[in-house]
């Protein structure tokens, strides 16, 4: 009987403690993974950025705008970067470059 109650309990501790640190791998892989999404988020912000501003300095004049063989996919081009930027920036923020 006295072996059943110090084993039981040290029995239990050791599963316990195999949880915990199988629990705690997985939370680091997981935080490792938000840390990637994370940059990947911000290089492609950063990459749109400078996208919608080399377009806006390249049309500084409105004249692809207006021209109507280039307006339209100009203005497609545009729309899509505007969209991504909407959806990497949903709160309307400005970033660095854009102030």
């Amino acid at each position: 009987m006295i072996i059943i109650n110090i084993i039981l309990p040290l029995l239990t501790i050791a599963i316990l403690i195999y949880i915990v640190i199988n629990l705690l791998r997985k939370v680091e892989a997981l935080e490792d993974d938000v840390d990637d999404s994370t940059k990947l988020v911000e290089s492609m912000n950063e990459s749109i950025t400078k996208a919608l501003s080399r377009m806006r300095e390249v049309d500084r004049l409105g004249s692809f705008e207006a021209d109507d063989e280039t307006s339209f996919v100009f203005t497609e081009i545009q729309t899509a970067l505007d969209k991504l930027n909407n959806e990497i920036n949903p709160n309307g923020e400005e970033t660095k470059e854009e102030k």
